[in-house]
């Protein structure tokens, strides 16, 4: 029976190829989910950046100009952000801003513009 070695090899390779697909199906998993997790931190990155700059760019023209409302759209590669002011107080202004991008919803976020400090005091975001 030991040296009787007939229809071995068969079950031995179907083991071994079965075990190639396994790790192999495993590692493609991985790699989308990389991929996938990859790709949304790129999107949050961009929002991220997107509002930063409006906000940054509405602080500087509320500082020169001086407005008490306003509104205006910031044009970006993957998005737009539109923004609209409302005076809340005499020295507080409230300034909305809505973030549209190509593949994503939209994202309205709140920022609040003291006029005696000359910047934005608070930010808030709203999905």
């Amino acid at each position: 029976m030991i040296r009787n070695e007939k229809g071995f090899s068969y079950p031995l390779t179907f083991c071994v190829i079965l075990l190639a697909f396994v790790v192999l199906s495993i590692h493609l998993e991985l790699y989308i989910s990389e991929k996938r997790i990859i790709n949304e931190t790129v999107t949050m990155l961009k929002q991220e950046y997107y509002f930063l700059s409006a906000m940054k760019w509405t602080e500087e023209q509320l500082l020169v100009e001086e407005n008490e409302g306003g509104s205006g759209i910031y044009s970006f590669l993957d998005g737009e952000v539109n923004y609209h002011s409302v005076k809340v107080t005499d020295s507080l202004l409230r300034v909305t801003f809505v973030l549209t991008m190509k593949d994503s919803p939209e994202i309205t976020g709140v920022g609040y513009y003291d006029k005696e400090l000359k910047k934005m005091i608070k930010w808030n975001e709203k999905n």
